[in-house]
């Protein structure tokens, strides 16, 4: 297998992620500047409670999906059986959430969230689905591509309703209508059809979930236990300025997704093959590229954060310290997802299954313990310590399983090209004065320009790397 190929497959990924991460960031600025921190903290939460509703409704079937139907045999019915499996799951949620409807509305803060929650978790789960089985087709740009396609129709779904004084309606409205476009182009770009399952499908999908749920519930916990936990002991404000931190964060992730997305199908189908070698030579190289955009971002987030926040209004620059402290965590996620994603490709998901039962424990307390003593930003901090641990375990599994070699003098020299990244910066940038939204935007460009001319000139498995794929990509164009 072509290293090329993989890392080609990987930035057709990437650049479909950054469309979304686009689309993400652009609403979240709207929402920023047309509404309020408390609209967009009611917003984060209602989203938190849709993905704590999904997990009810998944159980780890979505992730049993894509390996099944990676595997290449009997597709259309591990996808039928996954579909029957989460609508089935769906109907008792539903009605929980019709008994503690007054619970969940004084939560979240607003008693319109309820009926949105319905058709907003019935639309995620279709989508969800249908990801899956994307996935399961090596379809992971596809895939990736219908995110963006949600977050761009609940963007200018939001632009109308919101313009025309819809207020919080309007976005929860559009998260639904964003959904439900996502969906139908996924059925269109979707080969899988529905065929009639038998009980060894539904067998086969449930021996996997019984240690891929964990997983799905880890994701989550990842995501949403600081929101959730900040949900019960912080104003909806400081969660909104919360939750842009976050966002903002997520673009250093983008690489490191995309790269354990094409690994994940890749892998799993060399496993059925026992083809061990190919398999440490795709991981060995993939963790050259997996942290080369978290690890400029812990230097640059250290000097923009502030700034950066400043764009949205000056209210959300309280923020800063827990960009800087997010962005941390992003940067060890980056090699755990990879990791996970591997020791999962190898059919091993009762490792991960470990791991995850200590980072959603470990998560929870350090989360509760942290945001009760220091306040919001603790959050960050337990998230992060959480993440450190998980991915200490995740190495420490996948090393028990495959024996391979770390690109540490690589990962160095791109510490190394940080470092001089953020030496000129230090130069460059005035500490002294507040620096406009254009002048912060103009500085982090130049330091991705000078990062990016450090890491060709000092990592020679980039610079060929880098070379190739613009090769491939000219041939494919002529």
């Amino acid at each position: 297998m072509n290293y090329t190929n993989v890392l080609r497959s990987s930035l057709g990924t990437f650049v479909t992620r950054i469309g979304l991460s686009v689309a993400v960031f652009l609403g979240i600025f709207y929402l920023a500047v047309a509404t309020s921190p408390v609209v967009l903290g009611i917003y984060s939460l209602f989203i938190a409670v849709i993905r704590v509703l999904d997990l009810l409704t998944n159980v780890g079937i979505s992730e049993a999906a894509q390996k099944r139907i990676s595997e290449g045999t009997e597709r259309d019915e591990f996808f039928t059986a996954t579909l029957v499996v989460r609508l089935g799951l769906f109907v008792p949620v539903g009605i929980s959430v019709t008994i503690y409807h007054q619970q969940i509305a004084t939560y979240i803060g607003s008693g319109l969230v309820v009926p949105f929650l319905f058709a907003g978790s019935f639309t995620f789960l279709v989508r969800k689905t249908i990801e899956a089985g994307l996935v399961g087709e090596k379809k992971v740009a596809q895939a990736g591509l219908l995110q963006s396609v949600y977050a761009i129709g609940q963007l200018m779904s939001w632009i109308l309703f919101v313009s025309f004084g819809y207020g919080l309606f309007g976005v929860l409205l559009g998260y639904v209508i964003g959904q439900t476009v996502a969906s139908v182009v996924g059925l269109l770009l979707l080969e899988l059809r529905l065929k009639r399952p038998t009980v060894q499908h539904f067998r086969s999908l449930f021996e996997f979930a019984k240690y891929s749920w964990i997983g799905a519930v880890t994701t989550q916990s990842w995501i949403w236990t600081d929101t959730l936990v900040l949900g019960l002991f912080v104003v909806s404000s400081f969660i909104g300025v919360y939750e842009l931190s976050w966002q903002i964060t997520g673009v250093l992730f983008l690489l490191a997704s995309a790269i354990s997305s094409t690994l994940f199908a890749n892998i799993s189908e060399l496993s059925i093959h026992d083809e061990t070698e190919r398999i440490t030579d795709l991981l060995e190289r993939s963790l050259v590229y997996t942290g080369i955009l978290a690890i400029p971002g812990v230097v640059g987030g250290m000097i923009f954060a502030e700034p950066l926040l400043a764009i949205f209004g000056e209210e959300y620059r309280v923020g800063a310290t827990v960009v800087a402290v997010l962005i941390l965590s992003r940067l060890f996620h980056s090699y755990e997802v990879v990791f996970g994603n591997v020791i999962n490709a190898l059919d091993r998901p009762d490792l991960m299954f470990r791991t995850n039962v200590v980072f959603i424990l470990v998560n929870l307390v350090l989360n509760v313990v942290a945001v009760t003593t220091i306040g919001w930003v603790g959050a960050a901090l337990a998230t992060t310590g959480a993440m450190i641990l998980k991915t200490g375990l995740s190495y420490r599994y996948i090393r028990s399983i495959l024996t391979f070699s770390v690109p540490i003098e690589e990962i160095l020299l791109e510490v190394l090209s940080a470092l001089i990244m953020g030496a000129c910066l230090w130069f460059l940038v005035p500490v002294s004065s507040t620096l406009l939204p254009f002048e912060t935007i103009v500085f982090i460009s130049l330091g991705a320009a000078i990062y990016a001319v450090s890491v060709l000139l000092l990592v020679e498995r980039v610079r060929i790397a880098t070379a190739d794929v613009f090769r491939s990509l000219l041939r494919i164009k002529a």
